[in-house]
């Protein structure tokens, strides 16, 4: 029941994710058919350069959309006056508030990795000279869990902030992580930001682990710190 409350709550999201996916990665194919030509002269690598980022940038989005919000319930279309009424039902349910934040934050983590091996599997498929399933495995099960660092902290967020809220704060925090890995080699390092990108490791690069265990170690910490602050919030 749990499962399928969380589901209702959030398939409307994951409709409007997929369908800006499908716009943004399907605008070239669709030009032609209205008569519009890219640019000559740009090449190949280029636009799969824009795709790529497109692509992470989307990832970035998505795992803020769906990272539900504890066990503060949205309706199926997002928030609304109604939305207080949903998270005091949930809270009525006979069952603890670590299980429901689990189950919410369980699949909105299994909603994103899907979106994102969409994207990824995308992208692949279009970067020039392609990609051996071994090399996109490699790279689709990095992005999933440096994704889920940023998933966790807007889990976090999402325990003591209001929706809007969630994603300024989060979209603040990841900004200043991006400006101190550009200035401080340790940082970039361990930004779980370029363990999400193919730019700073290539497919031809050896699994960078430093990302993947930092991203790791943040998500543990978060979903450790969201449990704390549910079990002691008053509603």
């Amino acid at each position: 029941m749990l499962w399928y409350k969380a589901w209702l709550e959030t398939r409307w999201i994951v409709g409007l994710f997929v369908g800006i996916i499908v716009f943004v990665w399907l605008t070239p194919l669709w030009m032609p058919l209205f008569g519009m030509r890219l640019p000559p002269g740009i090449p190949a690598t280029r636009i799969w350069m824009a795709i790529h980022l497109g692509s992470v940038f989307t990832s970035f989005f998505v795992a803020n959309g769906l990272a539900g919000s504890g066990v503060n319930s949205q309706t199926a279309y997002g928030p609304t006056p109604g939305n207080d009424g949903s998270m005091l039902f949930t809270l009525s349910l006979p069952v603890s508030r670590r299980r429901l934040l689990f189950v919410r934050a369980g699949l909105g983590s299994l909603l994103t990795s899907v979106l994102i091996v969409v994207m990824t599997g995308y992208t692949l498929s279009q970067r020039p000279g392609g990609a051996s399933g071994l090399q996109a495995i490699e790279y689709i099960a990095r992005a999933i869990v440096c994704t889920m660092a940023v998933y966790s902290l807007a889990v976090l967020l999402s325990c003591l902030l209001e929706l809007m809220w969630q994603l300024m704060a989060a979209s603040f925090f990841w900004m200043m992580v991006l400006v101190l890995q550009l200035k401080s080699g340790f940082v970039a390092w361990l930004s779980p930001l370029r363990g999400m990108t193919l730019i700073s490791y290539p497919l031809t690069a050896p699994i960078p682990w430093a990302p993947i265990v930092a991203s790791l170690a943040f998500a543990g910490v978060c979903l450790y710190a969201s449990v704390l602050v549910l079990q002691r919030k008053e509603y």
